[in-house]
């Protein structure tokens, strides 16, 4: 990409924009698709908190809406329907007793892998003509286009009200106070 001293170049950067704009749409079909596997009476997106806790392991709900980046009130509804059905149990916190972890159950352990089996059929099939080498390169850049999107975050509000970010959004690799993303390509909440 190349770069001017006002940043990146401005066309690149538009269909980049339209590139991501039109990925969302397609992930949002891809979701819509998957929905058809959910049990009667669960809301699809609440199977993203599901996989998260089968991927990532026990944990205690205000740690689950920061690894899936939602609000705790979003979370609190999915999960007490996760728990109506049978997929996620409340277990005491083995280091404070007063605390509850969020476990998937067996029941929830089978659901969750049978949908992220059949997500990762059908990203294989549709990218079956790609070479070993472009998913590779692939996934390093997408890696990174998450990881800077992430680190950015803070600076959101800043940048769309037109105030100049002030501080580069610091790097999260080793960055103790964040939780580390159990996500796969195969078990993540798109």
């Amino acid at each position: 990409m190349s770069t001017t001293a006002q940043g990146p170049d401005q066309a690149l950067m538009a269909d980049l924009n339209h590139e991501i704009t039109r990925h969302a749409r397609l992930l949002h079909v891809l979701k819509t698709s998957m929905a058809t596997l959910v049990p009667e009476g669960l809301d699809a997106a609440a199977f993203g908190l599901l996989i998260t806790l089968v991927r990532g392991g026990p944990r205690r709900q205000g740690e689950l809406a920061e690894t899936c980046m939602l609000d705790p009130s979003t979370v609190s509804r999915y999960v007490a329907q996760l728990a109506r059905a049978g997929y996620v149990e409340r277990r005491p916190d083995p280091v404070d007793g007063r605390a509850v972890h969020l476990v998937a159950s067996d029941a929830g352990e089978q659901v969750a892998h049978e949908i992220a089996r059949r997500r990762l059929m059908v990203i294989s099939e549709a990218l079956s003509g790609w070479t070993p080498e472009d998913l590779g390169q692939f996934v390093v850049l997408m890696r990174r286009l998450n990881d800077d999107l992430d680190a950015f975050r803070p600076h959101v509000i800043a940048t769309i009200s037109g105030s100049p970010a002030t501080e580069p959004a610091p790097p999260q690799a080793d960055t103790p106070d964040r939780l580390p993303d159990p996500r796969t390509p195969d078990l993540e909440n798109a």
